[in-house]
């Protein structure tokens, strides 16, 4: 299970009871929130929907869910909120709280994702995802499979 600590801006996996990784993040600027067009980062409990970016490069840029042939190296000048080397989709598990209507993570292209912006990770800096290291987020996602439980607090 993944446990994604708000408060303190980390990232806990834990198997059988065991702490097996830990890593910084940032989620969104604009506080916690489950609602549409909010650009907060939902609460509650998730699952992973979907992996994308398997085998790719460290830095490898996505668009629309798509890798491009992009590969960012260093941190960018720029605020943009990039999307790179791994996304771990989620999917809300809570009708009503993030899952359905206008409150849907999945609907809402809720990832946890890799960012040029190391930088800025610690700090609530995202658009509402959960944005990690390239080198973290490629670890994780080495050590989860689709299906896993995501608990955001």
């Amino acid at each position: 299970m993944i446990f994604v600590n708000s408060s303190n801006q980390t990232l806990y996996l834990f198997k059988d009871d065991s702490l097996i990784f830990e890593s910084k993040i940032s989620t969104s600027k604009y506080g916690m929130g489950c609602r549409m067009n909010s650009f907060k980062t939902p609460t509650g409990l998730h699952s992973v929907s979907s992996m994308l970016g398997k085998g790719l490069p460290a830095g490898t840029l996505f668009k629309n869910r798509r890798p491009t042939e992009k590969v960012i190296k260093k941190i960018p000048l720029d605020n943009s909120d990039y999307i790179t080397s791994r996304i771990l989709r989620l999917n809300g598990l809570e009708e009503g709280k993030n899952k359905g209507g206008d409150v849907d993570s999945y609907n809402r292209y809720i990832y946890i994702h890799g960012t040029p912006h190391c930088n800025t990770l610690g700090s609530k800096q995202s658009q509402g995802c959960i944005r990690m290291s390239d080198r973290d987020v490629i670890k994780l996602f080495d050590l989860v499979d689709q299906k896993t439980l995501v608990l955001i607090d």
